[in-house]
């Protein structure tokens, strides 16, 4: 049975670890990001993906003029800065990239039918979150593993990994619930709601 209360360190089995190692708090995520270092990042991809490698995406030619002035910025002795109307956005990603990768680093993984299935839930609402995120500077800015087409994938793979379970409605509906709790902490801006919503998303890659 899934107990919605219990955090993700304290329901997921490590694998070949001892089971009190299994109720090890998480380990916090760093501050999030400066603005600094946020325009940093957003100035890294829009120039890396500039350079059309295999998996870059295409860049507009308001990025690359945000690019360049940038570049004049920098030759000034002046720091990188976002723009105003996309700074909060570009926050947002870059805490949220940090916050994933704290939870990669937790090297837990789900074990039960019951977790597949909350696995399955949470990419369903992650999905969701980012393909009605407004603009595109969200959606520039998170690491592909939070892209909206890595969530289908990873849902439909727990979903297929869950089996029968997935099309039985009582199993369903405690997984369901979960990540609907989840999700409502992260989009309602509750204490440590985004860092937990990434914590399962980074458990169930």
């Amino acid at each position: 049975m899934i107990l919605s209360g219990v955090r993700p360190a304290a329901m997921l089995a490590v694998a070949g670890a001892a089971a009190a190692a299994i109720a090890q708090p998480a380990a916090q995520p760093a501050a999030g990001p400066s603005d600094e270092q946020a325009c940093e990042f957003r100035y890294t991809e829009i120039t890396l993906n500039a350079l059309s490698g295999p998996a870059s995406r295409e860049v507009s030619e308001d990025e690359l003029a945000w690019a360049r002035q940038q570049e004049e910025r920098k030759a000034r002795g002046e720091p990188c800065a976002l723009p105003e109307d996309t700074a909060a956005a570009f926050r947002e990603a870059t805490a949220l990239n940090a916050a994933f990768e704290a939870g990669t680093r937790l090297a837990l993984s789900p074990q039960t039918t019951g977790e597949r299935l909350i696995c399955a839930a949470v990419w369903n609402r992650w999905n969701y979150a980012v393909e009605s995120a407004p603009g595109e500077e969200l959606r520039q800015t998170l690491r592909r593993e939070l892209s909206a087409a890595y969530a289908a994938d990873r849902e439909a793979f727990w979903r297929k990994r869950a089996g029968k379970a997935s099309k039985r409605a009582d199993d369903r509906a405690e997984a369901e619930e979960k990540a609907d709790d989840l999700y409502a902490a992260y989009a309602n801006g509750e204490e440590r709601g985004a860092d937990r919503l990434m914590e399962w998303l980074a458990i169930c890659r």
